[in-house]
């Protein structure tokens, strides 16, 4: 892991501070890891790095080209070249919010132990959205001007309400042959309801399928409560259908599974990846677990520390990158995202900032800046409740004061620590979890517990980037991203 990080370096007004630009950095082992505002980087040695600092790399030093084409020459910075990244990077192309996450019912047939969307019981149909509620969302959707729009299915169990999940994709598609947009449906699930008629209207209607895998079945079964039989063995005989459709030459997406790791996961890294990559899913998605909802409630029971799951992480990526290199392919999506993001300077199919790119519809029409916004809300406090479909226009839930306040607290730069982190060009801050676990939109970084478990991630990712076998497995991985 790396040590600590170097702010306000020693040395840097020192000779020559014209060759020094604006950096941050952090150590990486014996060497040094440098960022800008730019998101470029660069590891250098620790005496190259004081070389630098004491302006001693000269213009003919082997090191001066990337420092150069990089940023990291002061008196040789390429203003057009920042501003273009630094527009990329803030969103200045930004066209509205892309993803919808649309929860068309509160029940669930399920009782997991770290869920946190507060649902109800099967039989409380009255906390179903309404065909009136969903045209209204839908109508609202098409008031965003992205070219790409998700509309997202969430409960609950989103299958409990089916025939209003019909009605949203038909009404969008309608609606879509006038505004002509890429238009793309998802379907989060337990599976345990999933029949044929789903998967027929799936690949008819271009709507991807994701779940839930906790793993082997002792884990998946004890993180996943169900009264109607084995969960685990649902889970599979489903994948296995819609994988097999696929074999077939039906048109669908590859299934998605994410396993939220609990502390019951920790001790199998290898048999979690192992189930994942033997169904033929490519994706692999390892969901941290946080102290809030519902799972805070029983964090004593199935939580752990950030370095706990940093240490789980890391076991985990060095074992698909092992698996990569015997010819195995699949890929981490965290880890995607953070590369396309550290490779790239990209983002992976959308940004994801609160209000600004995702909006989150609550089953009684009302608007959250996000969906995590929306869960806080099931628990009794909606303060993050922007608006309702039936009196909101796009333009009043993005003028709404929460919204401002959410995205200038998003601001990293307006984080003490954040701004003096080498991982800022890459990270993020989450305003919500900050409100619930801290008190406050802002937070507080020293303690945060994202925070930490954010700086871990990027040691891990940029340690494995320093190895050339590991960076070439990693580099691959970015041929998923249009996926």
């Amino acid at each position: 892991m790396a040590e600590s990080r170097l702010t306000s370096p020693a040395g840097v007004l020192e000779a020559k501070p014209e060759r020094v630009a604006f950096h941050n950095a952090r150590r990486l082992g014996a060497k040094v890891l440098m960022t800008n505002e730019s998101g470029e980087h660069t590891v250098l040695t620790a005496a190259d790095y004081s070389r630098y600092l004491a302006g001693k790399i000269t213009d003919e030093d082997p090191l001066a080209k990337e420092l150069v084409s990089k940023e990291f020459f002061r008196h040789q910075l390429d203003f057009q070249n920042m501003a273009e990244l630094s527009a990329s990077r803030n969103l200045l192309e930004w066209k509205g919010p892309s993803v919808h996450t649309v929860v068309v019912t509160l029940r669930c047939n399920f009782k997991c132990l770290y869920c946190h969307a507060s649902v109800v019981d099967p039989t409380r149909v009255d906390k179903d959205m309404s065909v009136e509620t969903a045209k209204q969302v839908v109508d609202l959707i098409f008031q965003s001007a992205n070219p790409a729009l998700m509309i997202e299915f969430q409960g609950g169990e989103p299958l409990l309400n089916w025939p209003v999940i019909k009605f949203i994709v038909g009404y969008a598609r309608k609606k879509n042959a006038h505004h002509k947009r890429s238009l793309h449906f998802g379907l989060i699930s337990n599976f345990s309801l999933l029949e044929d008629e789903h998967i027929d209207f799936a690949a008819a209607n271009g709507m991807s399928f994701c779940t839930s895998l906790d793993g082997p079945e002792g884990i998946h079964n004890k993180n996943r409560l169900f009264l109607g039989g084995n969960t685990h063995a649902q889970v599979l005989a489903n994948l296995k259908k819609i994988q097999d459709r696929r074999k077939a030459g039906v048109k669908l997406d590859s299934p998605n599974a994410i396993c939220t790791v609990t502390k019951h996961s920790l001790p199998y890294h290898r048999e979690i990846i192992d189930q994942l990559v033997g169904l033929g899913l490519e994706r692999v998605q390892l969901g941290p677990l946080d102290p809030v909802g519902f799972a805070r409630k029983s964090w004593p029971q199935i939580g752990y520390t950030s370095a706990e799951f940093v240490d789980f992480y890391a076991k985990s990526l060095d074992y698909l990158i092992e698996l990569n290199k015997k010819g195995v392919k699949a890929y981490e999506k965290m880890a995607l995202i953070f590369l396309i993001r550290i490779l790239e300077g990209g983002h992976w199919r959308f940004p994801n900032a609160d209000a600004v790119c995702r909006l989150a519809y609550n089953y009684d029409g009302g608007v959250y800046t996000g969906e995590d916004a929306r869960l806080l809300a099931n628990e009794g406090d909606e303060f993050f409740k922007i608006g309702h479909v039936s009196s909101s226009t796009l333009s009043d839930l993005l003028d709404h004061p929460t919204v401002k306040a959410s995205l200038y607290a998003s601001t990293l730069s307006g984080q003490p620590m954040c701004s003096q982190c080498a991982y800022s060009p890459y990270c993020s801050v989450l305003p919500v979890y900050n409100y619930e676990t801290q008190g406050s939109l802002w937070g507080q970084t020293p303690v945060n517990g994202w925070c930490e478990k954010m700086m871990g991630i990027f040691d891990v990712l940029f340690e494995r980037l320093q190895d050339p076998e590991s960076r070439k497995v990693l580099e691959s991985w970015l041929e998923y991203k249009n996926r």
